[in-house]
């Protein structure tokens, strides 16, 4: 069974501050205002504004399910994660959600959660 928007919405807005949007008309899910998950058209990928490093980690270890986002503005500019939802673990994307928010979350949100868990 694959991953949707479903099981997204749920690990996402389980967290802290965290509100649903829209980026350019698709789902997409925000931690002040600062958007970190989000579904692509058709629902068949995610997106996931993880570190650059930890996106690298994950491309190499599983290419086939996944593949860095650059956007070519005035160079190019790091994006995050793209996710094939149809091959990626239920956990092992609920894992990728929580660190996406980690990243764009400010720091002292990020400690005042850790503190309460």
């Amino acid at each position: 069974m694959s991953i949707g928007l479903e099981d997204i919405r749920r690990w996402a807005t389980a967290l802290p501050e965290v509100e649903e949007a829209t980026h350019f008309r698709l789902p997409s899910f925000k931690v002040r205002g600062k958007p970190f998950a989000g579904v692509e058209k058709g629902g068949a990928t995610a997106i996931v504004s993880v570190d650059q490093a930890e996106a690298e980690a994950v491309v190499a270890a599983e290419p086939e399910g996944f593949e860095e986002v650059w956007r070519n503005a005035n160079g190019r500019i790091f994006v995050g994660l793209r996710v094939d939802l149809s091959r990626v673990a239920a956990g092992h994307m609920e894992e990728l959600v929580g660190k996406a928010w980690r990243h764009k979350a400010p720091k002292r949100l990020v400690a005042a959660y850790d503190a309460e868990g």
